[in-house]
């Protein structure tokens, strides 16, 4: 084996035990916090404690606990856009719109303390966290708006909006559906199907107001 093969082994060594405590550390955090802390009432020192690190070692991976809640929060955007986007390209606005609600709470589910997070910083202390929220979901709309299906006499535009308004709204029923209980299959279906219908009234209300808005003589945008 040469040494250039040996070095490279090393280097993706560290950069996988460097993923590693990164993740440990973001884990932690989320911990710690669990249903009622907001990231400003946790300090670096306990962090790194529970990750079982040393204070030091935590600046290897970030400069502070707001650069840690920013890592949280691009964690979320991106594999939460991977997922919804294998979701729509099954197809038709219908299927793909209760495909995609099914995974997206699946997901919440699976990473409840992570949207106990997004719900309290969403409206928190932090600006630059509260923007970076803003900014991914921003981004988990676009996509949705550049994937549907409509008529091309509807305006982008119009889509976009609309889809902003679905993804904000599915946001906010993330928390109720926390709320339930795990096991509380009934009641949990419930909070999907509500969903779902508020979903598609949004949809249809939203590009009906913009058509009419436009025939009348009306700015398409808001």
């Amino acid at each position: 084996m040469n040494n250039r093969l040996l070095r490279s082994m090393k280097l993706n060594q560290r950069y996988l035990q460097k993923l590693k405590t990164r993740t440990t550390l973001i884990q932690a955090a989320l911990e710690l916090m669990g249903e009622e802390k907001g990231l400003g009432e946790l300090s670096l020192r306990e962090v790194a404690g529970e990750a079982g690190i040393v204070p030091a070692a935590f600046y290897r991976h970030f400069k502070n606990m707001e650069e840690l809640g920013l890592a949280v929060v691009d964690d979320m955007g991106g594999k939460l856009r991977i997922i919804l986007r294998d979701a729509r390209k099954s197809g038709a606005y219908r299927a793909a719109l209760r495909g995609s609600l099914d995974l997206f709470f699946g997901y919440v589910n699976k990473n409840r303390l992570l949207f106990r997070f997004l719900s309290r910083e969403k409206t928190g202390g932090n600006k630059r966290i509260r923007k970076a929220i803003r900014i991914e979901m921003s981004f988990i709309a676009s996509e949705l708006a550049a994937d549907m299906r409509m008529p091309k006499s509807i305006p982008f535009s119009d889509i976009e909006f609309v889809s902003e308004m679905i993804v904000s709204n599915a946001f906010n029923m993330s928390n109720e559906y926390l709320d339930a209980e795990k096991n509380d299959e009934k009641e949990l279906r419930r909070i999907k199907i509500k969903t779902l219908k508020q979903l598609r009234l949004i949809f249809i209300g939203g590009i009906r107001a913009k058509r009419i808005k436009r025939k009348k003589g009306g700015s398409p945008n808001p």
